[in-house]
């Protein structure tokens, strides 16, 4: 033991003399040396502090630290030379260029933004580690398991480097098979169906078979829901399993799943003691009843009802929570747990998400402002007015609680479509055959919410040059102005239409209703071609028309979204009146009504559409061809362009009508097409009849109003290159002159 205390008051007198040793240290001048690229004046401005004074170990400790916290060096060391100080660094390279080698599935620019690494950066081993790992974890997430990852380094004067990524990608990994394991109540292939994961197959027309990670969650979540929503509360997925093949040639998946019994509800309960409210109305308004199998679409469904009517009343945060009580021998009762939050004031509204559009742009739909009483209800019609903007693609909501009592900020979050400034679309119809449009067509110009139109559309039926500006909010108020200029042709068998004209309009906002009032001259004439057979009289033979009308619209739109709309109707009357100056004299009315009804917890929707055209003659003047009505191949599907009306007895060809209706009834679903695909299928039946012109002489059908019926099925399909759909249809009801065609396609696309 005295030994030992002997060493230690050995080691601690040379280490106490060592630590004044040190820091008796006098530094008048130093040396650098190593450094290439990093100039010489950066490192002094670190050092002059300590010239001319005692430096200590710790000083010198903490001049490395920097060095090194620069990002600057590989290595650092600091030696001293009786009063010289002497730096010398190792300088970490720069990145001057990545290069990917071998990669095909991933472009470069992902692979780019992957790696996280940027040119002109110093380079670094831990750098170049995350970056692999991150490229590793991109090729996994695409299945492809097997994809190997190597990195050259090409050294470059003045301390540059060039990094190579040679990537062999390899196969995906597919699954080769799915097994569920305790299911009794529904086949493998029920449940097969039900999750996002597939089986690969030589047929597959839909789906991937490619093993993804994060589909796990995704399946177990999908599975969880196919069975609530039949009453199975108690079902649970017991373990997702995935064997990867010992030769890397698929994954199998096991799942094993606990179904338990079918619940039905034997009571709702309301445990409400703060709010005064009707029971029997609350829950005469829910869509759970009792008596019916649990379903856990409506009780999600009931929760927003509920939610709905007390933010209605202006309760912001009423928590509504549900639980099941009382599971026996198949029955359970359902408990809405109701406590009422105080009334609340609106903080700020922050909108993010919106790259393009301008804020003011979206705040002005909106029908709250910051600082009024919070309510649900204008809170909804303010976020359906944004989505039908037809700007965005999803328009979500999320209330959250500030510091200050009371009061609620509103964070809308936006996802913008792509429509771009300028537009080129190519597509195809069977009835209008090959279509092409350049120009600016913009319903968003600038992210402002202008409407502009610059474009030029042909097809083998028709030409269309088209130039006009739309402003819905002149000068920051509710009032629209717009101008348009056009010049078109359309085909009539062996007659064209020209139509030549401008308009401009102003409109504004009346409650729910948006009036408009426009003015508008076409100059209009109709041509027939030298060996034409027609025998009927067109009314503009040889001369131009001259049509000077007022008109009058106003349209009422609750639509919850402009591309594809689930709920709402839209409402619209037009009205014209010809003979303000012009040759044509005449009044027209037109009806368009179209209203969307989701059933079925929004998994369908039926929309019903009818429309409604008069056009009277005014002092005994007659309607010429093109003032007439005309219908195309959407009016009443199943019949062709022009296939429904009056019909000349020479040529066969429609002339027009100057009345019509029709309408439509239409079931649109996306059930039984996998939820990957973008595909919607639907059944419809459209009706409709076209009739009365002013020269009766050899036309046919001049005074048939019999209605004109078909059915058929329809398949929209949202694909890469644009939308896609497919409709047949057949006549039900139709006169021996009308012309139908029983198929129709069309694809098209915008860049």
């Amino acid at each position: 033991m005295h030994f030992l205390k002997i060493i230690f008051f050995v080691l601690f007198f040379f280490v106490s003399s060592y630590s004044s040793f040190s820091d008796e240290i006098g530094v008048d001048k130093y040396r650098i040396e190593g450094n290439k690229r990093i100039p010489n004046s950066y490192i002094s401005n670190l050092v002059k502090d300590l010239l001319g004074k005692k430096v200590t170990n710790r000083e010198i400790n903490s001049l490395t630290k920097k060095l090194y916290m620069s990002d600057f060096f590989d290595d650092v060391e600091i030696t001293t030379k009786d009063d010289l100080l002497i730096i010398k660094v190792l300088e970490k390279p720069i990145i001057n260029e990545i290069v990917f080698e071998g990669n095909d599935f991933l472009e470069d620019k992902d692979l780019e933004e992957v790696i996280n690494i940027k040119k002109r950066e110093t380079f670094s081993e831990k750098k170049l580690t995350y970056a692999l790992k991150k490229i590793r974890e991109e090729y996994t997430r695409s299945g492809r398991y097997r994809a190997k990852i190597d990195v050259k380094r090409q050294d470059l004067p003045q301390s540059r480097i060039k990094l190579i990524f040679v990537i062999d990608e390899g196969d995906p990994i597919k699954v080769n098979k799915i097994n569920f394991i305790g299911n009794k109540l529904f086949s493998d292939d029920d449940l097969r169906s039900v999750i996002t994961t597939k089986e690969a197959s030589m047929i597959r027309i839909f789906g991937s078979s490619i093993f993804n990670k994060e589909n796990i969650e995704l399946d177990k979540a999908k599975l969880l829901k196919f069975y609530n929503t039949r009453g199975y509360v108690d079902f649970k997925v017991v373990s997702y399993r995935t064997d990867l093949l010992q030769d890397y040639s698929g994954f199998n998946i096991n799942i094993i799943v606990s179904e338990g019994p079918r619940y039905k509800i034997k009571k709702i309960i309301l445990d409400n003691n703060v709010l005064k409210l009707d029971e029997k109305k609350i829950k005469d308004s829910l869509s759970v009843n009792e008596g019916d199998y649990y379903d856990m679409r409506a009780v999600s469904e009931s929760v927003g009802i509920l939610n709905e009517n007390l933010g209605s009343e202006g309760f912001s945060f009423v928590k509504i929570e549900t639980s099941l009580e009382n599971k026996k021998e198949g029955f359970l009762d359902l408990k809405f747990n109701i406590d009422e939050g105080q009334k609340s004031y609106i903080g700020l509204i922050n909108i993010s998400g919106n790259t393009r559009t301008l804020d003011y742009v979206i705040r002005r739909e909106l029908k709250l402002l910051e600082g009024d009483p919070f309510n649900a209800q204008k809170l909804k019609e303010s976020i359906q007015a944004i989505r039908r903007l037809g700007y965005f693609t999803t328009v979500d909501v999320d209330l959250k609680e500030t510091n200050v009592p009371n009061q609620v900020d509103i964070n809308i979050k936006v996802k913008e479509t792509l429509t771009g400034d300028f537009a080129f679309g190519i597509g195809y119809d069977s009835v209008e055959k090959e279509q092409i449009s350049i120009g600016l067509n913009e319903k968003n110009f600038l992210g402002k919410g202008l409407k502009t139109r610059l474009s030029v559309s042909t097809s083998a039926k028709s030409t269309k040059y088209d130039i006009g500006i739309t402003e819905p909010y002149f000068r920051d108020k509710p009032l629209l102005l717009s101008g348009n200029i056009f010049d078109q042709t359309n085909e009539r068998g062996d007659r064209d239409i020209e139509k030549t004209g401008m308009s401009f309009a102003f409109g504004f906002d009346v409650k729910e209703y948006f009036n408009k009032f426009s003015y508008s001259f076409v100059e209009s004439k109709t041509s027939t071609s030298s060996s034409s057979t027609a025998t009927s009289v067109s009314g503009e033979e040889g001369i131009e028309v001259q049509t000077s009308s007022l008109n009058y619209t106003f349209v009422n739109d609750t639509r919850d979204n402009y591309f594809n709309p689930k709920s709402g109707h839209k409402l619209l009357f037009d009205t014209s009146l010809a003979g303000i100056g012009g040759d044509a004299k005449f009044a027209q009315i037109q009806t368009k009504y179209k209203s969307y009804t989701p059933f079925s917890y929004g998994d369908h929707v039926l929309s019903f559409a009818g429309n409604i055209g008069f056009t009277s003659p005014i002092d005994d003047e007659k309607i010429t061809s093109s003032n007439r009505f005309y219908f195309n191949s959407k009016k009443v599907r199943g019949f062709d362009s022009g296939g429904i009306g009056p019909r000349d007895i020479g040529n066969d060809q429609a002339v027009g009508g100057n009345n019509y209706y029709s309408g439509s009834l239409e079931l649109r679903t996306k059930s039984f097409m996998p939820e990957d695909t973008g595909i919607e299928w639907s059944i419809y039946s459209d009706f409709g009849s076209l009739w009365d012109t002013d020269y009766p002489d050899n036309v046919r059908g001049v005074d048939d109003s019999g209605p004109r019926v078909s059915s058929g099925l329809a398949l929209y399909w949202t694909t890469p290159i644009g939308p896609l759909n497919f409709i047949w249809g057949w006549p039900v009801s139709k006169e021996s002159y009308d012309k139908e065609n029983n198929f129709k396609f069309s694809i098209g696309t915008s860049f």
